[in-house]
């Protein structure tokens, strides 16, 4: 029987074994090793949130494990890999030997080099530990700044907001979510979120965080400046390679890892947030479920390659609806469809090139989020967009809907 070790306890470790163990392939002796135990890390900002029960982020127990036949060896650290004697060392000093290695590492959170990123009061949100940590934040905090308006800065701010601490949230774009929403949608996002209580602080470029030992204030790069006894960063994260790179194997921002998410070590793999695969890592749960099966179908013998991933968009946060797909910026080749309602709130925008759906954002009506990725995935051209559910006002009012022709897109936009 061969021996499978996988390294992270994680949702992309967790998934590959489901989908390995689903296709009834028995012929592997599985070790997973972890330095925390399992659960679902997306659910983080929502139980900040109170949306969600801590419990309900548990992935699996300890009976999964026993059940499936898997050797769980939590609470340590794998230190080294040998490639040659193909083994495992752990920070307890345990060894491990594997005739096939999985890496899903994961990743890191991001800390800006800026001066006094290391005293009291600065944290990142990236664990368990950190979610406890804020959820208790009231008690010790008056004003937070919390650096980056992506999904995670803007989750975490509303997290931080519902719990009575002023929550600033500073970005240095001139748009919330700018890698995902237009600068439309993105505006739309930041007026809701300030009634429900955020605050924001655009084009600012954090410089100092001032204080003793602990934090006071910001200095930005422009000379103003922002109290906060609370920083929080959420600047993205850094595919967690380290273990990989002292092993020789082959590294840019992730694991470089081919269509059978196989490493330069034809017997190691990786997957989720520490593989990179065709330039691109991945940070959002969809991709990482896809290389997860792809990865379990090559390690059962039944091999497809993974072409990568159109990763979606969602924001987890009550009485906001956003979905975002694909490529939602114009270019001098697409051509867009828009529908707008500034009454309601609602944004609706599709994004062709060269007659195929290619992005989409939807704002304040997801409720065709799933056909619309599903037609963001496949590429589908334009004739599949389902305009009767998708701009249903089109079928209501169609007086007052005209299509107006641009030089770069498109813009299909319901007039006030």
């Amino acid at each position: 029987m061969k021996r499978l070790v996988v390294i992270g306890n994680g949702l992309a470790g967790i998934q590959f074994l489901e989908r390995l163990l689903s296709m009834k392939s028995s012929r592997f002796e599985i070790t997973i090793i972890g330095k925390e135990p399992a659960y679902k890390r997306y659910l983080l900002s929502r139980i900040l949130q109170q949306d969600v029960a801590v419990e309900k982020a548990e992935l699996e127990d300890e009976d999964w494990y026993k059940q499936r036949g898997i050797r769980l060896i939590e609470n340590e650290t794998a230190v080294m890999i040998d490639p040659l004697s193909r083994h495992v060392k752990t920070d307890r000093g345990r060894k491990i030997a594997y005739d096939t290695l999985v890496l899903a590492t994961g990743a890191n959170p991001h800390v800006l080099p800026v001066k006094g990123a290391g005293k009291n009061g600065v944290m990142t949100f990236r664990s368990m530990k950190d979610c406890k940590t804020l959820m208790d934040a009231s008690k010790c905090y008056r004003k937070a700044a919390v650096l980056g308006a992506g999904v995670l800065g803007l989750e975490t701010a509303m997290g931080l907001v519902q719990q009575g601490i002023d929550t600033t949230v500073v970005h240095h774009q001139p748009n919330v979510m700018n890698r995902q929403l237009d600068r439309l949608a993105s505006e739309m996002l930041q007026e809701d979120l300030e009634k429900l209580g955020v605050k924001f602080a655009l084009c600012k470029r954090t410089k100092e965080i001032n204080g003793d030992s602990c934090a006071q204030s910001l200095t930005f790069s422009d000379g103003t400046f922002l109290e906060a006894d609370l920083v929080v960063m959420a600047v993205g994260v850094k595919s967690n390679v380290e273990l990989a790179k002292k092993s020789g194997l082959e590294v840019h921002r992730g694991i470089l890892v081919d269509d059978y998410m196989q490493t330069s070590d034809p017997s190691i793999y990786a997957i989720g947030e520490c593989a990179e695969h065709r330039d691109v890592t991945y940070g959002v749960i969809d991709p990482i479920l896809d290389q997860a099966e792809h990865l379990a179908g090559t390690i059962a013998g039944c091999p497809k390659p993974y072409r990568g991933s159109i990763p979606s968009t969602t924001l987890n946060i009550s009485g906001i609806s956003l979905f975002s797909a694909g490529q939602v910026l114009e270019t001098e080749d697409t051509r867009t469809y828009q529908w707008i309602d500034p009454i309601r709130h609602v944004y609706k925008k599709i994004v062709t090139l060269h007659g195929h759906v290619i992005g989409a954002i939807l704002y304040g009506d997801t409720s065709e989020a799933v056909t619309i990725a599903k037609l963001v995935s496949r590429l589908a051209p334009v004739s599949d967009i389902p305009s009767n559910q998708l701009f249903p006002e089109e079928r209501k009012r169609k007086t007052n809907l005209t299509l107006v022709p641009r030089s770069d897109q498109v813009s299909r936009t319901a007039q006030s």
